[in-house]
């Protein structure tokens, strides 16, 4: 950990007050139920969701038992280019935005700040382009994660005084190759101008990386979903500084504020860019990195709860972490007028590539028919002729995430019409 000093630390208080709400928009700290960009925690466990794991230097941790949020698939792993737009001296390097969320707020690279006259000639904003490894794909609620370091501000620094959030924001933009890049329709709803160093109500804003906070042992970043900018995948993501003057402008061409102007890690500061929406294959699913080399094998079970990990893999649970018997599987009979009709839940990871998941039926044990089938982490459609009723929602209590799904199939047989009918759900991993 390299000892830096960060301009700002003074005017940090370690307060878990959320502002006010003023805008439709989510709260800068823990706001799971927000439908527009719920935060998404960088750490989860028993020491609290969203509170960081971090070293204070001594070999000590803070939140010893919290793990970085299993819920990523991958991390920014390459910067592509970086341009500070100052030349302040520190948090100059971009290496440290790579990599999975520290939680640690001197654990980032600025973009720097232009001061008004820089603005007023035309100067650019300090920008960043990260690329990723594996394509992040378009799927079922928010794609990707920006952690910046903003926090709650004990002191009333002007903007939404004590209990606001300082901020600097940034734009975001995305590409399939690393030349086209597409804008989040940035939202600024911000009255005026808050001051150096002074706070905003996160609440006012949406689509702009930096309205969360992830300092001083909170850890939220900002969501975002890659269906609003018309592109099915992605490989690059590049955030470029807002100069929070109110110079720079939203989508519906209103001024964008933040703490302006600030110095030394000026400007917009990254700390971690995750991917939630990364399609994988069981070899390449990461929760496997942590389990012992001889429990990484489709029928291990190394939490001993009878769900081996390729059923751990498909229904997206934790594979070191027990689950109640019958997790990811149920069946049970609903009654609609007079007629009773059996239907089954289940659970599915949209990112599971490699997995075909059939709901069969049978009269003898002997011979199964598929009844509904998903492939590729696709929703399930009917097959064989049958005709049965299909939904899906999200699960969990993270609004802006929606890759876990919980499927409804309800077979339109009556139970009454079923001498005898048996029903399974099949998994398998066909060979390429």
């Amino acid at each position: 950990m390299n000892l830096r000093t960060h301009p700002v630390v003074c005017f940090a208080a370690m307060l878990t007050i959320p502002t006010v709400q003023a805008g439709p928009y989510s709260a800068g700290l823990d706001d799971r139920a927000n439908s527009y960009d719920a935060p998404v925690p960088g750490f989860v466990g028993p020491h609290g969701v969203g509170k960081a794991r971090i070293d204070d230097g001594t070999g000590q941790f803070q939140n010893p038992n919290n793990r970085v949020n299993p819920l990523f698939f991958a991390w920014a792993s390459n910067c592509s280019s970086y341009e500070r737009s100052d030349t302040d001296a520190g948090f100059n390097e971009p290496e440290y935005a790579l990599g999975p969320v520290t939680g640690d707020n001197f654990d980032v690279v600025s973009l720097g700040d232009l001061t008004a006259a820089q603005i007023t000639t035309g100067n650019p904003a300090g920008r960043i382009t990260l690329k990723f490894t594996k394509p992040i794909r378009n799927l079922s609620g928010a794609d990707f994660v920006i952690f910046e370091n903003g926090f709650i501000s004990g002191f009333n620094t002007g903007g939404s005084g004590s209990g606001g959030v300082y901020a600097e924001l940034a734009y975001v933009e995305v590409s399939a190759d690393g030349v086209n890049f597409v804008r989040f329709n940035p939202v600024s709803l911000t009255p005026s101008a808050v001051g150096a160093y002074g706070t905003i109500n996160p609440t006012n804003v949406y689509n702009l990386a930096g309205k969360h906070v992830n300092a001083y042992g909170d850890c939220w970043g900002t969501p975002f979903d890659i269906g609003q900018t018309g592109l099915s995948e992605i490989s690059h993501i590049r955030l470029v500084d807002v100069p929070g003057s109110g110079a720079y402008k939203d989508g519906g061409n209103r001024s964008i504020f933040d703490s302006w102007r600030t110095f030394g890690s000026g400007g917009f500061d990254l700390e971690a860019v995750g991917s939630i929406s990364t399609p994988m294959t069981f070899g390449q699913w990461p929760l496997l990195a942590e389990l012992p080399a001889n429990m990484r094998t489709t029928t291990a079970d190394p939490d001993n709860d009878g769900i081996p990990n390729l059923m751990e893999y498909a229904f997206g649970l934790l594979p070191w972490e027990k689950n109640p018997k019958g997790t990811g599987w149920r069946c049970q009979t609903i009654t609609v007028g007079a007629e009773s009709f059996y239907e089954f839940t289940t659970l599915r990871d949209e990112r599971c590539m490699d997995l075909v998941r059939d709901l069969q039926v049978s009269s003898d044990l002997k011979i199964w028919t598929t009844l509904a089938r998903s492939t590729a982490g696709g929703v399930f459609l009917p097959q064989n002729g049958f005709t049965p009723l299909i939904s899906d929602q999200r699960v969990g209590d993270l609004a802006s995430v929606g890759v876990m799904r919980e499927d409804r199939i309800r077979d339109t047989r009556p139970v009454s019409e079923s001498a005898k009918r048996f029903y399974r759900l099949s998994i398998t991993r066909p060979t390429p």
